[in-house]
């Protein structure tokens, strides 16, 4: 049946019929009514694309979607903090799926959800979720950017996977002791080198709460000494952030010798910053450990020192209690001495 919608000073027709997704594009709905009869009569005799009218195979070739992925990359992802991130997850589906080589306007919520399960059987339901949200925000692009011709998201019509529950790993001194020992850092001298500088960030992270990206950013113009805190003009929610540094994470920083302001105060770039954290940890037997968990141990270790959650919100930087939560992981044990306290 065909579909027929105004579009600004033209009119835009789409056809579902017998397995063959058709559109095209008229200045007056005479045309596209007329259109629409002799193309979907074609259809039902059984002519193909081969056997229809020059505008029935335009419309039937149409641009892939990976001209949308590609024009989102380079004009929107490089707009955000997550530009590696999408850039690699886009060229990732442009070279391995298939399904976005066909033309935007012929993939359907079908094929998203074959996508969707295809994707469940080789990573986790939230890799999924956020692969998902990018191609939404990809699809919602095409239409409202790209002018290709599409009229709906596809991505709108797919029930996403179920999220795992949180994860609740927090990190033993054991632990971040073997971690840093692989790292080759003694936790009293400056770093030297790249693996030394990522043990000096792991155990930044454990006494200021900071995400990973926020420690690499953070320059030495960033640092306040005196007034014991530091600034981070840009962090994942959008918003400035003030970490106020205990004594051991103005300890840390003063390890290290006097460096220029502009100068980052952790000289190593996040690719291989991650990578280096990966063979240590596997190399001490601690493949389950992420470097994230070191922002839920700090925010569990901070929170019996803070008068109420508030505090803790505003040195995590989380907008709800809920994500909050997520985060804070104390003992029940721990909890059960505070009530006799």
């Amino acid at each position: 049946m065909a579909s027929i919608h105004k579009r600004k000073n033209s009119w835009r027709v789409t056809i579902r019929r017998r397995g063959q997704y058709l559109s095209a594009t008229f200045d007056t709905r005479t045309e596209a009514v007329t259109w629409a009869v002799e193309a979907e009569a074609q259809i039902i005799k059984g002519a193909d694309a081969s056997g229809v009218s020059k505008e029935l195979q335009v419309a039937v070739e149409g641009e892939p979607a990976t001209v949308a992925l590609r024009r989102y990359a380079n004009e929107v992802s490089t707009r955000k903090r997550g530009v590696r991130w999408e850039q690699i997850r886009i060229e990732a589906m442009i070279r391995n799926d298939d399904v976005f080589k066909k033309p935007i306007v012929a993939i359907s919520g079908a094929d998203i959800a074959e996508w969707r399960d295809r994707r469940l059987r080789k990573v986790s339901p939230s890799t999924v979720n956020r692969e998902l949200c990018l191609l939404s925000a990809i699809f919602s692009f095409a239409m409202r950017e790209c002018r290709m011709g599409l009229t709906s998201n596809p991505c709108a019509m797919v029930t996403k996977p179920k999220k795992p529950r949180p994860r609740s790993q927090r990190i033993s001194r054991d632990e971040r002791e073997r971690i840093i020992a692989k790292l080759g850092w003694d936790g009293k001298s400056e770093p030297q080198t790249p693996q030394q500088w990522v043990a000096f960030a792991f155990y930044f992270a454990l006494e200021t709460a900071m995400r990973r990206g926020e420690i690499l950013s953070l320059s030495w113009a960033n640092i306040f000494f005196d007034e014991r805190y530091a600034h981070l003009a840009k962090t994942k929610n959008g918003e400035e952030r003030d970490v106020p540094l205990s004594k051991a994470a103005i300890a840390l920083l003063n390890i290290i010798v006097e460096k220029p302001l502009d100068e980052v105060i952790v000289p190593v770039k996040p690719g291989y910053f991650s990578a280096l954290f990966q063979k240590a940890k596997r190399e001490a037997g601690l493949d389950h450990i992420r470097f994230h968990d070191s922002r839920r141990e700090a925010a569990t270790t901070m929170a019996p020192k803070l008068s109420n959650v508030l505090e803790l919100a505003a040195i995590t930087g989380h907008r709800s209690l809920q994500m909050l939560q997520i985060y804070y992981k104390p003992k029940a044990s721990d909890l059960a001495a505070r009530l006799d306290a």
